[in-house]
């Protein structure tokens, strides 16, 4: 079996449109944050923005969890129990959460005719922090969020999202990432759905902790419930995404681990990231043979880096010219 892995692809529907042109595979899988910017126009994202956070001003003394839309909806409904100012700004940020709301189905929709038109091959993805649920999207057939499907002999689980507040989105229209600490103890839905399942694929948006999770400066972000699903079960294949900073891929026992990196543009506190890249998976009798990183560039597929997984330790097969990415780094 081929798998073509995409992650974050941020609105990169062009690029999106050339790899499902330029690849052949037995399956398709993408996971999250499909969208990067809720609005066309610059200036009402910054609007938007700054809506947001001044609704979260506005609750900071709030001792019951809401979010910012909920408390919006009552400062309209009820507005003789708040500030005039509150109220006025409430408006507003409905007036916009629903604008951006209506523009991500439509680009949601256009992501559906370019996967009906150009895919060859089944496609499943994973909604991301910058996305909202794809249940109400024209994705939703495709969603793996919370879901299994069965391909190849082969069992692939999903869970997307990931434990941010992504300023821009409507954040009552997210997936949450249940996962939180609570009387000195951490519960995770990612790590109980996943040891009910107990799949040979897991599709993942966040990473698990200590697996392609680090960010420069601040450390492992990933997540504790999943890592401790990992540590007691061997999946065939963890793919995830989120963290484009660690970039690369990890053999623990027979489960390896990916992630290929950002597929679409973004800007970051680490600079501007151009993407580009995706991943070929080859498995067989269940487990990872060999795995490609490729990159779209100038309209172009590159190959840069071919790893063999077959063994207890992952062996370079073969590596470009002009990769940008070195063995070193991507081969943990």
């Amino acid at each position: 079996m081929r798998i073509v892995y995409l992650t974050d692809i941020h609105d990169g529907l062009r690029g999106l449109k050339e790899v499902l042109l330029g690849t052949d595979c037995d399956l398709y899988l993408f996971s999250g944050d499909i969208i990067y910017k809720a609005f066309f126009n610059p200036e009402r994202i910054i609007e938007f923005v700054t809506l947001q956070e001044e609704m979260y001003r506005f609750m900071e003394n709030m001792k019951e969890e809401i979010n910012a839309y909920d408390y919006a909806t009552r400062a309209v409904r009820f507005p003789e129990k708040y500030q005039p100012a509150v109220v006025e700004k409430s408006h507003d940020y409905r007036r916009l959460f629903h604008q951006a709301a209506k523009t991500m189905k439509e680009k949601y929709e256009l992501i559906e005719i370019i996967i009906q038109k150009y895919a060859k091959a089944p496609v499943w993805l994973l909604p991301g922090n910058y996305d909202i649920d794809l249940q109400y999207s024209a994705l939703y057939e495709r969603d793996l969020h919370r879901k299994i499907f069965e391909f190849g002999g082969l069992k692939f689980a999903g869970y997307g999202g990931a434990p941010v507040i992504t300023s821009g989105i409507p954040e009552k229209l997210a997936v949450k990432f249940h996962e939180y600490n609570r009387n000195g103890k951490n519960y995770s839905e990612p790590e109980d759905f996943f040891k009910e399942e107990n799949p040979d694929i897991v599709v993942i948006h966040n990473p698990a902790y200590g697996f392609l999770d680090k960010i420069p400066s601040f450390g492992n972000v990933g997540s504790q419930g999943i890592r401790r699903y990992l540590d007691d079960y061997s999946p065939s294949l963890v793919v995830s995404g989120h963290v484009h900073e660690d970039q690369g891929i990890i053999k623990k026992g027979k489960t390896v681990f990916l992630n290929p990196s950002n597929f679409g543009p973004v800007d970051s506190v680490f600079g501007f990231q151009p993407g580009g890249f995706f991943s070929e998976i080859e498995i067989e009798n269940n487990l990872v043979k060999k795995v490609k990183l490729n990159r779209l560039s100038d309209h172009s597929i590159r190959h840069l880096l071919e790893v063999d997984c077959s063994g207890d330790k992952l062996e370079l097969v073969s590596t470009s010219n002009d990769s940008e990415v070195s063995a070193e780094d991507f081969i943990r």
